[in-house]
Order: C-alpha cells, then structure tokens, then sequence
C-alpha cells in the first residue's frame, strides 16, 4: 500500500473510531440524540429553517468569478441596508431568527428605521459557486464582501455583521478598505469571531489543530481521497451529531431540530472545502485593522461557553475598540445567534439604531461642509 494509501486507511477509521470513543459509544450516542430530540425545548423558528422566502434572490460575481448567492428581505428604500456575513461551514441560513426578528420598523422592535437584509453564500458554501484552492484566503473572503456591497448596496448607508469567518472576513475589509468603512459603513456587528490566530480551547484544541498528527493526516486524506472521509463522516453521523452540538451549542434546552439544521448546513459542504479555508480561519491575523472601526458604531457579541472562538478572542477585539459594546450572552455556545436568537437580536438593535443616526451625522456634516 502507497502512503497516500496507508493515510487514508489510518485517517479514515481514526475519524469514526475517535468520534465513537470519544462521545461514548454507538449505543450511547443514539440515546444521546433521542434525549435532545424529545427533551429539548427553545426558540420557535417561526417558519421552517431554509423556508424564508426572499424579496430579490440574484447573484454577484466576485473578482475572480466565482459566482456568489445572494438574496434579500426589506424595501430598496430602507433606512439602512445590513448586510450579512455567515461563518466556516456555513450559509446565509444561518442568520434565520435574525432574518425574521430584525424585521419591520425599529429593526423588529416596533416604530421606528427599517431594514433592508441582504445575506449572501460565502464562497464554496450554500449555493454560491465553488473556489479554487488558490483562492479561499481572508483577503478573497473580504474582496466577496467587497463585492457583495458594491452590487447590492451601491449607495446609501450600510451596517454590516459577520459571525465567526464572516466577522474576520469584515474586518480584513476594513483593513483593506479603510475608506469604505469611513465613507459607507455606520455600524459593525461581530459575533462570535476572532482577530488572532485560533487558540482553541479543550476538545476543538485536540480536534482542530494543524499541530495534531490526525488532523494533518485527515485534512491530507481530505484533499486526495475526499470520498474516503466523506463515507466515514456519513457513517458516524451519530457521533458527527453530538461533535456538531458540542461545539455548536451550550444550552440545555436546545431542541434537537436546531441542531439538526446545524448539522445539515455543516454536512452540506464537502470535506475539501472544509479543509481549503482551514488555514485562513486557524491564522487569521486582522489586529492591524481593528483602528478603521473604532469611530463606527460597534458591537461585539459572545457566548461566554463558546468552545469555538472563546470569550478571550473577543476580549482582545474589545481592548482594541475601546467605544465597542461587547455582550456576553450566558450560557451560549459559538452558535450564539442560533442558540440564543432573542439575546443576539436584543444586542444587535442598538449598534443598528446608532447606525442609523451615525449615517444621518455623517450626512449633515459634508452638507454643511459644502
């Protein structure tokens, strides 16, 4: 048997052999996932999860010509365009309770500003189209957004939020694009997201880590033999199941259906692109652009139990924006805005509504300039 052979057979049966001894067993994990089935009680979703329908559903064609899914809630004229950036593994559906609960007048909250939502397939995720290898950096995430804005959003005052890969992607625009954020961009949300490299803590720091010997072997596996991890991921789907809703959640009560649609989203996207965007997520480095959001309405928002991108991550963000709200949700998971839709919806509103009269300032002041 060649190498690349013996990685395979090794990577592929130590994937389902640790994630069935890791979480207790074959028979443990299926009475694990009936428990949170049956048990579980949380947010009603209100419509069913990819269910939403959209006001415009169109695409945008980044630099490079991946083509990239777009679709929108909210009148053209709105006071305030925000645009969302989903996060590794992901899709736009991500944001469904935010979809729903940011909107009407005063953002969902009753009279007041009203929204337009544009949300958008990062690339290689959901249905926007495939990128090469050469080409899943932060800096190609950020010219995505870039370009998701320039379409869309022309003109007019735009806030944006990016959750975990979606928030660095936000920020590496900002470092690249300083003047769009000082011209276009009146709030920020960043949930659940990182400005330093990835420092995972406890079992995603075992998993997850280019330092980790069985990781190396899997992410080598999942570029040459993707069907060898694939055939393992769909034959542990029970140990899959409880990783996802480990890592992806904190709270007791999260019903089962959530993690369901988690887990659908993250076994949607194929084992190469999981491991093409492992180094632009793992060493993200966007300190040195933090100072273009520090005059722009911002909040950070974090589960103080996420396992992902922990508390501290958003800590150093905080220090650097001192003017920033940081929100620490209790008990919630690096799926904050999915586990805790109320909390995030709640925290997101001010930064929105401040956005709003951050623009109309901005407005008044070059009129008065002239």
């Amino acid at each position: 048997m060649s190498t690349w052979g013996r990685i395979a057979g090794i990577a592929g049966i130590a994937t389902g052999v640790i994630g069935a001894a890791a979480l207790g067993g074959v028979t443990a994990q299926r009475r694990a996932v009936r428990r949170y089935h049956v048990t579980a009680t949380g947010e009603d979703p209100g419509e069913p999860y990819d269910a939403l329908e959209a006001d415009r559903v169109y695409s945008v064609v980044a630099d490079d010509g991946v083509v990239l899914h777009v679709e929108e809630s909210g009148p053209v004229d709105a006071d305030l365009t925000i645009v969302f950036a989903h996060g590794w593994t992901l899709r736009s559906g991500a944001w469904h309770f935010q979809r729903l609960g940011l909107a009407g007048p005063g953002f969902g909250s009753g009279d007041g500003p009203v929204a337009r939502m544009v949300f958008y397939d990062q690339r290689s995720h959901g249905r926007s189209g495939r990128a090469d290898e050469d080409h899943v950096t932060m800096a190609d995430l950020a010219g995505d957004l870039a370009a998701v804005i320039a379409t869309a959003v022309p003109d007019g005052p735009i806030a944006i939020i990016g959750h975990s890969m979606g928030g660095m992607a936000t920020m590496t625009l900002a470092g690249l694009r300083p003047d769009l954020f000082a011209e276009r961009v009146h709030g920020v949300g960043l949930v659940s997201t990182a400005a330093t490299r990835m420092a995972l803590p406890g079992i995603g720091r075992t998993l997850i880590s280019t330092g980790n010997p069985l990781f190396r072997a899997v992410t080598a596996t999942a570029a040459r033999y993707p069907k060898v991890i694939e055939r393992t991921r769909s034959g542990s789907r029970d140990a899959v199941w409880l990783l996802t809703r480990t890592l992806g959640f904190s709270r007791e009560n999260v019903p089962g259906d959530l993690v369901d649609y988690l887990d659908e989203m993250i076994s949607s996207v194929p084992i190469e692109v999981i491991a093409d965007f492992i180094p632009a997520v793992m060493n993200v480095d966007t300190a040195d652009a933090l100072p273009a959001l520090a005059d722009i309405p911002t909040v950070l928002i974090v589960g103080d139990k996420d396992r992902m991108t922990p508390m501290s991550r958003t800590e150093f963000i905080a220090e650097a924006l001192p003017r920033a709200e940081m929100v620490v949700i209790p008990d919630a998971g690096h799926m904050a805005m999915m586990e805790a839709p109320v909390e995030v919806n709640d925290a997101l509103r001010p930064m929105l509504l401040a956005a709003v009269e951050h623009a109309a300032a901005a407005t008044a002041a070059r009129e008065a300039a002239r």
